[in-house]
């Protein structure tokens, strides 16, 4: 009998000690991930929330270039990139795309492309849609808000940045998943231990595991959306071996007609109109070279992208015939995974309420940090300490690894569930 119990005992503390092992492999991971990468995180999550309402924030600062207050028939798609135009630095180079005002009294913005010291450049020139007047120009990325937005998407590192902050984001979803991890046994315990945020010494270790759980579905999404948005190819070839992707037709041309004008900006646009009606028209790239076509951009009420229309059709210049059409309602699998990243990664596929979740979880990456830090410096003190005091620090660190200090000290923070099983690894002994 007394050998029955003893099997059952040391089975037990076998179990209980691995569990225990694990447990603190997982929390090692998760803390030198935090500490390693947590503060880029909280950069990016900083600017992205700063980014969630970026139009309307540079809007704000910058009246007199982005908002008008002409009213009355406004002009011409045609007028406006002529006004654009001849504006330009470089007039004789031809726009490459035209958006519409963004707001009922915004303006026009034109865009023309050109080599840079640092590559390819694209500067934006705003235009008054009633005065026709050109209301100044930027180059995209140094403006404030487009340099937070390189800041956020790339550290203002170019493509080894990219690289950089999509790694990154590969890290987060481990740290996560090791969050998860660690939390779980708190949550089989009980709800108040895997919720509760208690004053005191515990303050900091159950805000960071509290905000963490609570943000780790979002989080996971956000952060899977960004790193999909660094490394886009590796995610259109990984779908291609089970999925269709559509390809853009690079040999889609238009047929050079020496006695024919080109179509005019707004005969495109009113020629695409009939593929989608009562669509809104969103942007326009005008052909390039005699043989381009017009690309003619709108967004439908059911898209899921607010910002950025997706409705397109492609046009011959000179005959209006339609090349090609790419509309939501007919994405592949694979296409409509993909045009839901960024509407995910901002918020603003759950409209105004959505935009707004994501601008406060943007706050988390700061919270979980330097609650984490917290934690793992006030555990460290007691070592500091004792060196600093001449005390043997092997004395210390042989008395902290024992099962019963284990439990008051290296993992209190784990809740009673943990203590648990560490006080069995000490009956074991």
């Amino acid at each position: 009998m007394t050998d029955h119990r003893s099997s059952v005992k040391s089975s037990v503390d076998r179990k209980a000690g691995t569990s225990f092992r694990l447990r603190k492999i997982w929390l090692v991971i998760h803390r030198w991930l935090g500490l390693t990468v947590g503060l880029v995180f909280v950069l990016i999550g900083l600017t992205g929330s700063l980014l969630v309402f970026d139009h309307a924030i540079d809007e704000w600062l910058n009246p007199e270039l982005l908002l008008t207050q002409g009213s009355g028939q406004p002009r011409s798609v045609a007028q406006v990139i002529d006004a654009a135009e001849s504006a330009y630095n470089d007039s004789a180079k031809p726009a490459v795309a035209v958006s519409r005002p963004r707001v009922e009294n915004g303006v026009w913005t034109v865009w023309f492309s050109r080599r840079g010291n640092a590559g390819r450049e694209f500067v934006g020139v705003h235009v008054d849609p009633y005065s026709g007047v050109v209301t100044g120009q930027r180059v995209w990325g140094q403006d404030l808000m487009s340099w937070i937005y390189r800041l956020h998407y790339q550290l203002v590192a170019g493509r080894i940045g990219s690289i950089l902050v999509g790694s990154i984001g590969v890290i987060v979803l481990v740290s996560i998943a090791t969050g998860i991890v660690l939390w779980w046994p708190l949550w089989k315990h009980s709800w108040r231990a895997a919720f509760a945020v208690r004053r005191g010494r515990r303050f900091n270790y159950d805000l960071h595991k509290t905000i963490g759980i609570v943000s780790a579905a979002l989080l996971t999404v956000v952060t899977f959306t960004g790193v999909y948005m660094e490394f886009p190819g590796v995610f259109t070839a990984a779908a291609k071996t089970f999925a269709a992707v559509t390809e853009p037709d690079s040999e889609m041309t238009s047929k050079n007609q020496a006695s024919k004008q080109p179509l005019s900006p707004d005969q495109a646009i009113e020629i695409a109109k009939r593929t989608f009606p009562g669509a809104t028209f969103d942007h326009l790239h005008p052909p390039s070279g005699d043989d381009g076509t017009y690309e003619v951009a709108f967004r439908q009420s059911n898209e899921v992208q607010q910002s950025f229309g997706r409705s397109q059709v492609f046009l011959d210049q000179y005959t209006g015939e339609v090349l090609d059409v790419r509309s939501p309602a007919k994405f592949t699998a694979a296409d409509a995974f993909f045009a839901w990243q960024f509407p995910l990664h901002n918020g603003e596929a759950f409209g105004l309420a959505g935009r707004w979740v994501i601008l406060v979880l943007g706050l988390s990456p700061a919270i979980l940090y330097f609650s984490g830090a917290m934690v793992w410096w006030r555990k460290r003190r007691p070592k500091r300490l004792a060196n600093r005091q001449g005390v043997d620090a092997s004395k210390i660190t042989s008395s902290a690894n024992t099962p019963a200090a284990k439990t008051k000290h290296q993992i209190a923070d784990l809740e009673p569930v943990l203590a648990q099983e560490s006080r069995t690894n000490a009956l074991a002994e």
